[in-house]
Formats: C-alpha cells, sequence, structure tokens
C-alpha cells in the first residue's frame, strides 16, 4: 500500500509540477496538446532544475526537498477554479494506471548494479548532505559522470518519501515513456514512418529495458532520446514554432544531462536553428536551455576541474582541486582509460572484477587500445562479446524484425515517394556517428543503444521505402498490433512473476528496492540487511569525516562492496589519503586541495 501511495502522490505532483514549469516557460497548455505523462516528464526536468540550482546554496536536505512541494501545491491553486471534472477524471485514471505499472515495475527488484552501489546513490547522498563540493571527484572519479537524475532522486528524499524516495523519479521517468509510446502507437493518422518507428522502439523498451534494476543512467537517457525523435517525426509538431523548437532543445539537452555520451543528439536542433535561420527572431532563442546547460557546465568545473569530464581539453589545472598529474585519479585521462579499457574488456577489470591502478601496465594498456589491437589481444577478456551486438541479444526482437520482413512485401506497388527531409537526414547522420564513436572508443551497447536502434530503424526505413504504406492495411495494423500487445504482457508478466517470488522476502524496507545493503545476493535474506552500513572513517584537516571501505587507503578491488547510500561521502576509490587536504569555508563549503609538487 505504501508503494502505491508513493507513487500516486509522486505522479499527481509531477504533473501538476510540469504544468506549472510549463507555464514559466512560456508554453501555453490550452495550445499545446500534452500528454500527463508529458506533463510528468516535464516535472522530472523541473525538480531536476531546481535541485541543480539550489545545491549550489543548499544542501537538499529533507526541508529543502519538502519545501519545493510548494510548486505543485501553487499550480493546483492557480487551476483550481480552471479544473473541470473530465480533467480531473482523466488525471486519475491516468495517475492510477501509472502507479499501477511503478508497482509492478519495481516492487521486490533491485537497484543497478553495480553502478548504483558505487556512484549513482553515493553521489545522492552527497547532494543531500552536502552543497556543491569542489574537488569531490577526488574521492571517486566516476563522480564526475554522474546524471541529472541523481539531482532529481535527492529531491524526492523528503519528510513524506523519506530515503526509499530516491528510487521513485527513475522508475516513473520509465514508465511515463513507456505509457507515452505505447499510446502514441494507438493513435490514428500516423504515418507510416512514424508508425514503423514506434513500432521498433516500443518492441525493443518492452523486451530489453524490461526490469528496474536495468535502469541505471543510461537506459533513462535512451528513452528521453526515444521521446525527442517522436516529437521531431510527429506530423503536428512543428519545429518552426518557436515553442516546439525550444521543447527539442530542452528534451536533447535533458538526454545528454543524462549520458554524455548522447553530446552529438545536441547538434540535431543546434542544425536546425541554423538550417531554418531561426536565429533571426528571438522568440526561438532557448533561454532556459542555454542557462540549465551552462548551470550544468559550472556545476561540473566545481566538482572536477573540467567542463565535460573526462575530456582532458575541457580541464583547468590552474584549479587547486584538479591536476593533469596521472598520480592523481582527478586526472581526466585516468578515467577516460579506465572507461575504455573496461568497455574493450581489459581483463584485469571484467575478469578480476577491480579498479586498476592507474600507474600500472602503462605500456600494456596504451598497446591494447592502440587502433583495435584490443580486439585480438591476449589481455581481452574470456566474457568478451563485443557489447554493441548485445543490443540484439534477445532473440525474440530479431524474430518480431524478420516478421516485419514478412509483414512488408518487396512486391507492394504502391509507393512512397517523400523523400527524407532535412531533420531525419540529420536524424540519420547523427545516429551514424554516435555509433561509430561508441564501436571505436566504448563498444559496450549501453552506452549507445539509442543510436543503434535509430539506426536499424532507417535501415528498414530504406530497405522498404516503397512499401512503408502497407503498414497503413487494417490487417497489417492489426498484426502489428498483436504484437505490441504481446510484448506489453511480457513485460508485465515478467515483473509480476519476480514480486510474487519475492514476496516472501523479508529484508529491511521491502518491497522497496535495496539502497543500503552493498551484498549482491537477494535470496535467504534477514532483516538486518538494506539497513544504513557502517564503514570506517578518517577525519580530514579536522573538518571533515570521509567514510571508507578498507584501513589502508580506501581502496577496494572487491566491486560487490559499495558505498551505496550510506553517510557520505564515501570513498570506493580514490587518491592517496596524504595526496589532498579538505577546506572548509566560513559558509559551510568544502573544497578538496590537491597536494601538488611546483
Amino acid at each position: 500500500m505504501e508503494i502505491f501511495l508513493f507513487f500516486f502522490t509522486s505522479s499527481i505532483m509531477l504533473v501538476f509540477s510540469g504544468r506549472f514549469f510549463l507555464e514559466r516557460i512560456g508554453v501555453s497548455l490550452k495550445k499545446n496538446n500534452f500528454s500527463f505523462s508529458e506533463q510528468g516528464l516535464f516535472g522530472l526536468i523541473f525538480f531536476s532544475f531546481l535541485s541543480l540550482l539550489l545545491n549550489f546554496f543548499l544542501k537538499i536536505d529533507q526541508t529543502i526537498s519538502t519545501t519545493i512541494l510548494a510548486f505543485p501545491i501553487i499550480q493546483m491553486i492557480l487551476e483550481s477554479k480552471k479544473l473541470n471534472k473530465i480533467f480531473l477524471k482523466n488525471l486519475i485514471k491516468h495517475t492510477f494506471l501509472i502507479t499501477l505499472l511503478c508497482v509492478i515495475f519495481i516492487s521486490f527488484d533491485n537497484v543497478y548494479r553495480p553502478d548504483a552501489g558505487i556512484y549513482h546513490l553515493p553521489y545522492v547522498k552527497i547532494i543531500n548532505e552536502f552543497k556543491i563540493f569542489s574537488g569531490i571527484v577526488t574521492l571517486n572519479p566516476v563522480f564526475g559522470a554522474t546524471s541529472i537524475l541523481q539531482y532529481t532522486s535527492a529531491i524526492f528524499n523528503n519528510f513524506i518519501f523519506q530515503d526509499v524516495g530516491v528510487t521513485i523519479p527513475l522508475a516513473i521517468l520509465a514508465i511515463y515513456l513507456i505509457e507515452y509510446f505505447f499510446n502514441q502507437f494507438f493513435k490514428k493518422n500516423n504515418s507510416s514512418f512514424y508508425r514503423l518507428y514506434l513500432f521498433l522502439i516500443i518492441t525493443y523498451i518492452f523486451l530489453e529495458m524490461n526490469r528496474y534494476s536495468e535502469y541505471g543512467n543510461d537506459n533513462p537517457a535512451h528513452l528521453i532520446v526515444f521521446y525527442f525523435l517522436t516529437l521531431l517525426f510527429k506530423r503536428d509538431f512543428k519545429i518552426n514554432i518557436p515553442v516546439n523548437f525550444k521543447i527539442l532543445t530542452l528534451i536533447s539537452l535533458f538526454s545528454f544531462l543524462n549520458k554524455i555520451f548522447l553530446i552529438f543528439i545536441l547538434f540535431i536542433p543546434i542544425c536546425i536553428w541554423f538550417k531554418n535561420r531561426l536565429y533571426l527572431s528571438k522568440k526561438f532563442f532557448p533561454i532556459f536551455s542555454v542557462s540549465f546547460f551552462c548551470l550544468w557546465i559550472i556545476k561540473n568545473v566545481f566538482i572536477s576541474g573540467c567542463a565535460i569530464y573526462p575530456l582532458s581539453i575541457t580541464c583547468n589545472e590552474k584549479l587547486s582541486w584538479y591536476s593533469n598529474d596521472p598520480k592523481f585519479i582527478i586526472a581526466a585521462d585516468n578515467l577516460s582509460q579506465f572507461s575504455e579499457l573496461h568497455a574493450k574488456m581489459w581483463s584485469d577489470i571484467v575478469d578480476k572484477n577491480k579498479f586498476v591502478n592507474y600507474q600500472e601496465n602503462q605500456i600494456e594498456k596504451d598497446n591494447f587500445l592502440r587502433n583495435f589491437n584490443w580486439v585480438i589481444s591476449d589481455k581481452a577478456s574470456q566474457k568478451r562479446n563485443f557489447g554493441f551486438f548485445k543490443i540484439f541479444n534477445n532473440y525474440v526482437f530479431l524474430i518480431l524484425i524478420l516478421i516485419i520482413l514478412f509483414l512488408i512485401k518487396n512486391n507492394h506497388k504502391k509507393k512512397n515517394n517523400k523523400n527524407l527531409n532535412f531533420e531525419k537526414k540529420l536524424v540519420l547522420l547523427i545516429s551514424i556517428i554516435g555509433s561509430v564513436a561508441a564501436l571505436y572508443q566504448f563498444p559496450l551497447g549501453r552506452y549507445a543503444t539509442s543510436y543503434f536502434v535509430i539506426l536499424i530503424f532507417f535501415s528498414l526505413n530504406f530497405l522498404f521505402k516503397h512499401n512503408l504504406e502497407i503498414l497503413k492495411d487494417k490487417k497489417v495494423m492489426r498484426n502489428l498490433t498483436i504484437l505490441v500487445i504481446i510484448c506489453g504482457s511480457i513485460f508485465i508478466i515478467k515483473n509480476l512473476n519476480r514480486t510474487i517470488s519475492n514476496l516472501n522476502t523479508n529484508y529491511y524496507q521491502a518491497p522497496w528496492p535495496r539502497i543500503y545493503d552493498n551484498k549482491n545476493e537477494t535470496k535467504n535474506l534477514d532483516l538486518s540487511f538494506n539497513k544504513p552500513q557502517k564503514f570506517d572513517y578518517r577525519i580530514k584537516n579536522d573538518v571533515l569525516k570521509i567514510y571508507y571501505i578498507n584501513k589502508l587507503n580506501y581502496w577496494t578491488s572487491d566491486r560487490s562492496v559499495t558505498c551505496m547510500y550510506n553517510s557520505s561521502p564515501c570513498a570506493q576509490t580514490g587518491n592517496n589519503f596524504d595526496n589532498f587536504e579538505v577546506i572548509k569555508t566560513p559558509h559551510n563549503y568544502f573544497i578538496i586541495k590537491l597536494k601538488k609538487i611546483k
């Protein structure tokens, strides 16, 4: 019952927050037909922005988080006279559906491991307990690769939801977008191009993104890209309208803020802006998006010393908390190398399941990464499965593709003479660039899922460009509908089966995902699990407790033992304790200062 009430309240709150936000940025709800799921998504974006902005001045504790609930309340008061029975009825029906799906989706599931325990949840805890923390990446370099969703999660730990609230945003974002795609598919008058696109992403989501435990920072970002493209491909969403262009820009930015590898998506609205000479009119300038982006960049500089970490060209070594010296793990090249080694299955990382010393075996690492030596290297993990192919490891999805081939007959004579417009060509180009970049640098499917799926879509579109109109055929549409419903059923059944099988699990805070327990085992748990863990700590400069996992230098090679949502700042990995000092300012800001050699 608790989990149902929390999600029901959250959804109502997000819808009204989204409406408040849209009105503030000049989007008329009367003139723009956004669904409740879309309004809820904009509510999440609004909370993300607020959390990021306020964290420059305040820690996002329960008092601040609860105060922010005033925004949906204000909107409800403002709209109280306008709200009619039909609106309220539809809102309650939608909220009930979203809540039910969220309960099925999240109950007795787990957080994304090990990443959630290594840096997602620990960083959320830092936001809850500290103002912006200069140089915090020194304690764990992957803090520099956090998502805007960590800020969203932080704001959901309030007096109502308590600490389990940090698991809500990710689940509700996923369900909002899944529900939106599903509804869009069944709308009448969809173009064949749009219908095929919706079919592909829906089947892929239902079959490959169907568990809460699979949603780290990657899958939500790809869902947002899919949503961005639905706006771009929709007939009624014209980019020559200022509001629509600003929304496109905002959504593309939000995908990037969730996953920096999706930076290429940002170029789509930028190119549209230049191609259509929208810069000639002030109405098209996306003020809010630019402000949001600048705020994110400033945040990055404070926590890591880099505008976009770990791109070394964006880093400033003059800052006291940053150095290019490889002895400091904060050096951008260190994390960049580690990420590439991990993506290309360096055996010391994958097989031994540990963080490597950045300064060890440097020549061997360079040879491994040079050109395509990693493909045949002896240092490649035996577990290698070329991550980009992993996107298609669900054979049912491949079968569905084959079914499409049979549905769309090659001998169909009716031709679709419409060529791809500029926007669609641009999307195709960006998907090619993103895919190539992933294959060359980071061949892990989860990094570039949206690029690959879009590429598949356009490939099918080109292959059957003269036959797409058959998708309007009633029999074909019926068959596609049946397939979508089957995929949706698989999604629900898989999650219900997990919930039923774990009903007897008695860990602390069940059925919520475990946010404190740093063990991977899910069976035979007792009440002692998922409670806050007590790690060792050291006081640095008599001002700060830094929690760590072992007693030597707070460095662990065991990735099953992670910080999770325990006391912060928690250092899973970090510099030698003697390599830095911590300064506390009179206004309760903390700065990590590296001990550089002059």
